[in-house]
């Protein structure tokens, strides 16, 4: 096996690597133990042994082959990340993880909009000839007037004029099958399907001119969310820009 091959064991877990590698940042510890023989132990296999966090060790060697910190989205383990960074001693490696924290340690916010789907009549399963459907769509004005028409239409223009931005208003929307295609068009655009529900009712309508007859009234429930990083801003969308010139003359 080539000299310029070195496995450690690190907490227990084997990574095999180059003494190049380890050697990127010559004033670290790791860089230390190849170059001047920093005293270590060794497992029963002659490895070198460090008593340390294996599983966050992956992402100290990533670090040291490509000067970048690449962690995944969901990572949870920075304050840990950055004990061992100070641990190795490698100073860009500390300076990255600072950066990155500052970077996404910022408050997110987090925006929500509603579709409610009514359907009332004798089966209210389905928007048929026999039952009543109303949709709307509720959410903050600016969040509504980001969206395309596609989701809201262009009719809700001279409703929303007498709303501030941040005021929470409802959108009827119109079409069939209006509120399965909202939820793709939503999709498409980033938002996530966080909730689903279902309530059913019913009652007898004595005003029928068949008699009495039952009605039965099911709603539809979606509530979507969307996080915004702090400092993104909240654009209107270009194609409703004109209409509110219009409509606010």
């Amino acid at each position: 096996m080539s000299t310029s091959i070195v496995t450690l064991n690190v907490g227990g877990i084997l990574f095999t690597t180059t003494k190049a590698t380890l050697q990127k940042y010559p004033d670290s510890m790791l860089g230390s133990l190849i170059s001047n023989g920093l005293p270590s132990t060794r497992d029963a296999n002659g490895h070198f042994f460090i008593d340390r966090d294996g599983q966050i060790f992956r992402h100290v060697l990533n670090f040291l082959r490509s000067s970048q910190l690449c962690l995944p989205s969901n990572f949870k383990d920075l304050d840990l990340l950055a004990a061992e960074a100070d641990f190795y001693q490698i100073s860009p490696l500390i300076d990255a993880v600072n950066e990155y924290r500052d970077a996404f340690t910022k408050t997110a916010r987090t925006f929500y909009l509603e579709i409610i789907e009514v359907r009332t009549g004798s089966t209210a399963t389905m928007p048929t000839s026999n039952s009543r459907v109303k949709t709307i769509l509720l959410g903050r004005k600016d969040v509504l007037l980001s969206l395309p028409p596609a989701v809201i239409g262009t009719d809700f223009i001279e409703r929303l004029c007498c709303k501030e931005p941040q005021e929470h208003t409802e959108v009827e929307l119109f079409g069939s099958p209006v509120r399965l295609r909202v939820g793709e068009e939503l999709h498409n655009l980033g938002w996530s399907l966080i909730s689903s529900d279902l309530s059913t009712s019913s009652g007898f309508d004595n005003k029928s001119q068949f008699g009495m007859s039952l009605i039965i009234e099911h709603t539809f429930r979606d509530r979507w969310s969307r996080d915004f990083d702090a400092d993104e801003p909240i654009k209107i969308n270009p194609n409703h820009s004109l209409l509110l010139e219009e409509a606010n003359v």
